[in-house]
């Protein structure tokens, strides 16, 4: 199961914060996202009473959710999901929001109790020139999928592609061919002995968005390379560690 309901047209993903937490996992934790006023493809879409707004795991069930701010004409929709699962320590969770259908019927927010909610993001941006696409067949080769340069004082956006990684269906769901969606991703900076060093990326910083995820890094050592991970967990359990190589260099004249 992937696609929540094949009367809605759209969903973008939620990008769940859970780097705060260090210890006691796996744990269910409450959610609070708002919706960003500029989505105007969300806003001229959905129906006025938000009964075609509904958020969902990866695997296209429904989180418990209730909105807690619903606003149509002033463009302000907050919802809070109950119990969503945080697997493993200081990692980034991806939900989804489905919209878009005229005739919905169905109010499926119910009145959960949220206590202490984590922050959930809408992220409307697009991937930069600095991108990485593994691919299936890897070539018998040390050399880095991708490479980057930056000086230590930039803080830089790094995507990741996931398009190549998952699974889709043998036949449609929900007029559908999605199967295999991410459920998780954590992000290390390597040094040569494979050290990694929180202070060098911003787990806070990962966002989502149809097909990619984003690392944002920063610091570094002048002259000293680093190897940038994601490691992504699907709902598959399927796990993969997807990595390019960051130069900090802080070019002078010779």
């Amino acid at each position: 199961m992937s696609w929540f309901n094949s009367n809605y047209q759209f969903r973008i993903p939620i990008t769940v914060d859970f780097s705060t937490i260090t210890s006691g996992v796996p744990v269910l934790k409450d959610v609070q996202v708002d919706v960003p006023d500029d989505y105007d493809l969300f806003w001229t879409t959905i129906r006025s009473d938000f009964l075609d707004v509904v958020p969902c795991f990866p695997d296209g069930n429904v989180v418990p959710f209730k909105r807690s701010v619903a606003n149509y004409s002033g463009r302000q929709l907050q919802l809070q999901m109950d119990n969503v699962s945080c697997p493993k320590t200081r990692c980034t969770v991806q939900l989804f929001l489905y919209y878009g259908f005229a005739t919905e019927a169905i109010d499926r927010a119910t009145t959960p109790t949220i206590t202490t909610p984590s922050t959930g993001h809408i992220y409307l941006g697009a991937p930069t020139g600095r991108t990485v696409v593994a691919t299936t067949r890897q070539p018998n080769t040390q050399e880095p999928l991708a490479q980057f340069q930056k000086a230590t004082t930039e803080v830089i956006d790094i995507w990741f592609s996931l398009k190549t990684l998952l699974s889709n269906r043998v036949e449609s769901y929900n007029e559908r061919d999605l199967f295999e969606e991410v459920n998780t991703v954590k992000i290390q900076s390597l040094d040569a002995s494979g050290a990694n060093d929180d202070a060098r990326f911003e787990q806070t910083n990962v966002r989502f968005i149809n097909g990619w995820v984003r690392a944002r890094v920063k610091a570094g050592a002048s002259g000293t390379n680093y190897a940038v991970s994601a490691q992504i967990e699907t709902d598959q359990n399927q796990l993969f560690d997807v990595r390019c190589l960051l130069k900090v260099i802080d070019l002078l004249p010779q």
